[in-house]
């Protein structure tokens, strides 16, 4: 039998993780034109499963009167909407819009058309281009759903799409979006002056799953297989995963890797070695390497607390001034790698954070 967990960035998983509700929600806006699901906001760290939810949502419509548009904010971000809703229309409606050939985002927006001896140049080339497309879905009651992974802040392309997004909204047209970022990326986006409609947005924190849930996924799905793994080792890997999604991937997947030749805390102990060693490499180096000097001052500063760190104590060790080392402490929230746990509370939102850190600080690690 295949392993059903697959903690690969980008893929999407067999077993999905307590979001149900969510991609629920996301697809019944579709048919409900005030839903205010209709422009939805994914926001989590690294591993949180906005990927692997986008994907799931993605699959789930592939069948059905839809045009998705799957795109993720690089160079080519507005060539790429307008292309793939090309590909897309009814094949007896081609020859009523040309296909692009090049769009290119400098002061303002130039468009290249296939069979066109020279660019056009028009500031809202890309909103008319759009609109004369989807003038044609709504002809044939077709809906058009933007999903924007790995959303990048402070782009012309960003402010280009979301401009001509907010007006096509309001002209009436049937689309809607799910733009999925990490929470630096987002507040940065929210904060953009020529982005203020994104506000009133829906917006959900893709949290950690309760434990219970996890429990249940690794019961259900080790049930199915040949293997016999004692319910207390999978409460164990449940515990271990603290709900984080990416970890409930890697755990589940070197249990099951390692279960024909490993048993009980042997095979757990495995499993965990396994999974820590990745979950360092793919989620927290880079989680560290994104951090300046001071942030790495910051956490460093919390490490030889226990579950959390109390704001006063950072700010007596650092020996700085309370508003200075606030600062810091936004920065590091509004990125996601720590959290506020209580009043004047800090804890590390990545588990086993504490743990790759002292590693980092026993290197002396502030500035690689």
């Amino acid at each position: 039998m295949i392993n059903p967990f697959n903690p690969s960035f980008g893929r999407p998983p067999e077993i999905f993780l307590g979001r149900n509700d969510i991609i629920r929600d996301i697809l019944s806006s579709i048919d409900e034109e005030n839903s205010p699901w209709r422009t939805t906001l994914l926001v989590g760290i690294r591993g949180s499963g906005k990927t692997a939810l986008l994907n799931s949502i993605h699959s789930r419509l592939a069948s059905q009167n839809v045009v998705i548009v799957s795109v993720s904010p690089e160079d080519d971000f507005l060539n790429d909407i307008l292309s793939q809703i090309y590909n897309q229309l009814p094949k007896s409606k081609l020859k009523i819009i040309p296909k692009v050939k090049e769009l290119k985002i400098n002061v303002g927006v130039s468009i290249g058309f296939e069979n066109s001896p020279e660019e056009m140049p028009f500031t809202n080339i890309f909103r008319n281009h759009l609109t004369r497309m989807l003038d044609i879905l709504r002809k044939e009651n077709i809906h058009t759903l933007f999903l924007i992974d790995e959303s990048q802040k402070h782009t012309s392309a960003m402010r280009t799409f979301i401009a001509s997004y907010q007006k096509l909204i309001g002209q009436g047209y049937s689309i809607s979006m799910v733009l999925a970022g990490l929470p630096s990326v987002v507040s940065a986006v929210l904060n953009d002056d020529v982005l203020t409609f994104l506000r009133r947005a829906k917006r959900v924190e893709l949290e950690n799953v309760d434990i219970a849930l996890v429990n249940y996924d690794y019961r259900v799905a080790f049930q199915k297989s040949s293997f016999n793994i004692e319910p207390e080792i999978i409460g164990k890997a449940a515990n271990f995963s603290c709900g984080y999604p990416y970890l409930f991937q890697l755990v589940g997947y070197y249990l099951w890797e390692n279960a024909k030749d490993y048993y009980g805390d042997n095979l757990f102990e495995k499993a965990v070695i396994h999974a820590k060693t990745e979950l360092f490499k793919n989620v927290h180096s880079l989680v560290f390497t994104d951090l300046s000097y001071k942030d790495r001052e910051f956490i460093f500063a919390m490490l030889d607390d226990g579950n959390h760190t109390r704001f006063s104590d950072i700010v007596e060790r650092l020996k700085k001034e309370k508003n200075y080392v606030s600062r810091y402490r936004e920065r590091l929230i509004s990125s996601g790698a720590v959290k506020s746990v209580g009043h004047g509370l800090l804890d590390f939102t990545y588990p086993y954070m504490r743990e790759f850190l002292r590693t980092k600080r026993d290197k002396n690690a502030y500035y690689y």
